[in-house]
């Protein structure tokens, strides 16, 4: 497919496509709408995981007493963009988890009668633990409480059923393999029917109830159509997360034969691998002089295989982490 550069040269076209600019953005909706299992008008297009996070809580209608709730131990984004819930009157009520396999229980079990918004990370960012979609989305439905996921260290990696799922949120940057600077927002009709566009602007006036406010990243959404072409199409979703699948099953098998678990437990594990490991920081720059790339967390050194990945650096990693700890 040409790029977004080669149809939109600035010197001979430049605003004269912004008919074909919309028609594309539109083609990979309704390719999104494949792999998320939505409705194409569901999904919005935004900067990224934080705006979209930002945008819901701006456009819900905030009461004195609503509650949003959300594991302390959560990414920034989630545990900080309710500040327009706030000054509304909303409480934020962080709460503890105390053990990776108990995350979705003790997110089912932190609803109250005022839980307005549930928040949570589809794949803990640090921890790499999945939580159950379903049942959580459940219980917030039985507890009239939207439930809110930032997808951003799942999708692509690992299937998302959004069934039960009020509003699901993600870049693209990491599983999706495109640049910065777009957000992908699937807003469905349980929330959209409690929300109200807070931020407005020439594409979306006010009889608009889109949230897309202003032209899209246009360039990145090019990027993004190309990399789900193919990972989706010549590739194949089902293959690209059975093998991530496999190679994180491998390496936690080699982690737990040198004594490093994974802290995701088994059954709740995605394209995040993590271990404990006490000063990750130099065994990173020790992983790194060995052509080994990985994060340091804390106490806790990711790792994150994907389907391009070979069994052999599963193999490579693991010897490394063997002679390195």
């Amino acid at each position: 497919m040409a790029s977004f550069y080669e149809c939109a040269d600035p010197s001979r076209i430049g605003y004269r496509l912004m008919d074909h600019w919309l028609d594309r953005a539109n083609h990979l909706r309704a390719t999104l709408a494949l792999l998320l299992g939505v409705p194409a008008t569901e999904i919005e297009f935004l900067s990224g995981t934080t705006e979209a996070l930002n945008t819901v809580s701006q456009s819900l209608t905030w009461h004195p007493g609503d509650e949003v709730a959300f594991a302390e131990d959560d990414f920034a984004s989630i545990t900080q963009a309710w500040q327009s819930a706030v000054r509304a009157g909303a409480a934020l009520r962080p709460f503890h988890v105390a053990d990776e396999a108990e995350r979705t229980e003790a997110l089912i079990a932190a609803l109250t009668p005022r839980t307005r918004v549930l928040t949570a990370s589809h794949v803990h960012s640090v921890r790499g633990t999945r939580i159950d979609l379903d049942r959580i989305g459940r219980a917030c439905r039985a507890n009239g409480t939207l439930f809110v996921v930032d997808g951003i260290h799942a999708l692509g990696a690992t299937p998302a059923d959004l069934g039960q799922v009020d509003v699901y949120v993600s870049g693209t940057f990491k599983w999706l393999l495109s640049g910065f600077g777009v957000g992908i927002a699937v807003l469905r009709p349980t929330a959209r029917a409690q929300m109200h566009p807070g931020v407005r602007g020439y594409r979306n006036r006010l009889a608009d109830q889109s949230y897309e406010y202003a032209h899209l990243n246009y360039s990145s959404l090019y990027a993004l159509e190309c990399a789900i072409e193919i990972m989706g199409g010549t590739i194949g979703w089902d293959l690209v997360h059975a093998r991530t699948a496999h190679l994180v099953q491998c390496l936690a098998d080699e982690m737990e034969a040198i004594g490093l678990p994974l802290v995701a437990p088994p059954g709740a594990r995605a394209g995040v691998a993590t271990m404990r490991v006490g000063n990750a920081d130099a065994l990173k720059q020790a992983l790194d002089r060995r052509g080994i790339h990985v994060a340091a967390k804390g106490e806790y050194l990711r790792a994150s295989p994907f389907f391009y990945n070979s069994r052999e650096d599963i193999s490579r990693f693991s010897q490394a982490m063997k002679e390195l700890t």
